[in-house]
């Protein structure tokens, strides 16, 4: 469609185009997403509402003057994705508030799913299952979605979901009034389908708390469910064959590995427990306050713990992430001098401190060597140092 520009700014990468509002759906409104496509070819990367301008920001620079026209290409697909999506709104929140009394106070379109806020505090899993059922057979009787243009006044009287305001109904306006065939009939300016068998299906996707009493829930509908089903199925499949097990077997397979997985853990703290003690033992008995060790992180981690040595600096290495531990020593002051020689990235307090190095260990090692030595000439050990004497 072709349509006159009113306003025109180039940004850094991008055009601001204004046109006149209502031709194109601004991001937000009403809940629902707003239109793309493209503008004489350029992608449309956001479009909003500028006083009675519609500002269509888009890819790349158009060289036009206010006055001249722009076609205008939209995503038609997209605009049927949502009308899908805000008619499974209305009737999903239509029998949430028939059959549990809860009201929505909240929508929110996305590119994946939408969500609605709802007024209740508890939703088991069976409340749930019986508004997707019921709202699902209303998708298979394929009925009629209506819309009617009306005045204020008039809306006013009706027995809508969510009331319109007297504002609205003193002001004289026409108001668009959505209705769902028994079910819903609601005040609404967005996207609709004919009928809700049009939606195909529609799934709730997951629900959780949020501020004060209310639940959102998160659902699709139409070709989102679809490919939603269809991306779940494939990883039940690939999950099912790894473990060699059945679809409804998956669930009872997951919760032994977990078990498996936190007593591999027990055990292997058990032995890091035990390594750890044995090197610390002789590291005890060994010449020198430095000490360097590579193992893994539960082992090193560990060794500190079972140090006797009245002063030392360790440092545990493992892949490129380094522990440090002192007696008598200030790690943050070896942390600033590693920083300046090797560029190593972390900090450190006087007797903890850890940094990513990801270079050779040995250059590691004597630059900690080195910087222990310093400490020592300079006499600046730490504090602790005199609590050991």
């Amino acid at each position: 469609m072709l349509e006159a520009i009113r306003e025109i700014r180039l940004g850094d990468s991008t055009t601001l185009v204004g046109i006149c509002y209502g031709n194109v759906y601004v991001d937000g409104e009403g809940g629902q997403l707003g239109d793309r496509g493209s503008v004489d070819d350029h992608k449309i990367l956001s479009v909003k509402k500028d006083g009675e301008l519609c500002s269509i920001e888009i890819e790349g620079f158009i060289h036009k003057k206010a006055g001249e026209t722009v076609d205008i290409e939209i995503d038609i697909r997209r605009r049927r994705d949502i009308s899908v999506q805000h008619t499974a709104q209305h009737l999903l929140s239509a029998v949430f508030d028939r059959e549990l009394g809860a009201r929505t106070v909240g929508f929110q379109m996305g590119e994946e799913y939408s969500t609605i806020d709802l007024t209740i505090s508890i939703l088991t899993d069976e409340m749930q299952e019986l508004v997707e059922k019921i709202s699902n057979s209303m998708i298979a009787e394929n009925r009629g979605v209506g819309i009617e243009m009306m005045p204020g006044d008039t809306a006013g009287k009706l027995d809508l979901r969510k009331a319109i305001s007297e504002k609205v109904v003193e002001s004289g306006k026409d108001v668009r009034i959505v209705t769902i065939e028994g079910i819903d009939k609601s005040a609404c300016g967005g996207f609709h389908v004919e009928s809700t068998g049009d939606l195909r299906v529609l799934k709730i996707i997951k629900r959780e708390k949020v501020k004060g009493d209310l639940i959102r829930i998160f659902f699709v509908a139409g070709e989102r469910a679809l490919l939603d089903y269809g991306r779940k199925h494939g990883v039940l499949v690939r999950a099912s064959s790894t473990l060699s097990c059945g679809f409804l077997d998956l669930p009872g397979r997951v919760d032994s590995l977990v078990e498996e997985v936190k007593e591999a853990k027990a055990s292997l703290r058990k032995l890091s427990e035990r390594v750890a003690e044995t090197v610390a033992r002789e590291l005890n008995l060994t010449d020198g306050e430095t000490i360097f060790v590579e193992d893994s992180e539960e082992v090193v981690s560990l060794i500190p713990k079972y140090l006797e040595k009245k002063e030392y600096l360790f440092a545990g290495k493992f892949g490129d992430r380094v522990l440090l531990s002192s007696k008598g020593f200030d790690c943050g002051t070896i942390v600033t001098y590693l920083r300046d020689k090797l560029e190593v990235k972390g900090g450190a307090g006087k007797e903890r401190g850890q940094f990513i190095f990801s270079g050779d260990s040995s250059l590691l090692k004597e630059h900690i060597h080195e910087a222990a030595v310093n400490l020592q000439k300079a006499g600046e050990k730490s504090e602790s140092k005199d609590s050991t004497q």
